[in-house]
């Protein structure tokens, strides 16, 4: 019995021997693992432009929205210090007094 399992085993060998190579053996696994690094590559190639460009726009949006929020600021500003200074009356100037000057 050990004999004739050894002997299909061996066969069986061989038959998958005979189909690897009738397939383009360590040739062609090369070549689709070679075709495949390269793919691979140029998808991240790809996907690394895409990200730049997205934190291009990212980043403009990001400057305009700082841009009208300062305005906008700017623009609260002036109206409040604008209607305090209506609401104020003038102030008098004070006098000053040289250093040199002596009190009476």
């Amino acid at each position: 019995m050990v004999t004739i399992t050894f002997i299909i085993s061996i066969i069986a060998l061989i038959i998958s021997i005979l189909a690897y190579r009738r397939t383009g053996g360590a040739r062609e696994l090369k070549k689709t693992v070679n075709s495949l690094s390269s793919t691979m590559e140029s998808l991240k190639d790809r996907a690394g432009e895409e990200l730049k460009e997205r934190v291009e726009d990212l980043t403009s949006v990001t400057e305009s929205v700082r841009d009208r929020t300062a305005d906008a600021i700017d623009r609260l500003e002036k109206g409040i210090r604008g209607k305090q200074e209506q609401k104020r009356p003038p102030e008098k100037p004070r006098k000053q007094e040289s250093p040199g000057a002596k009190e009476e």
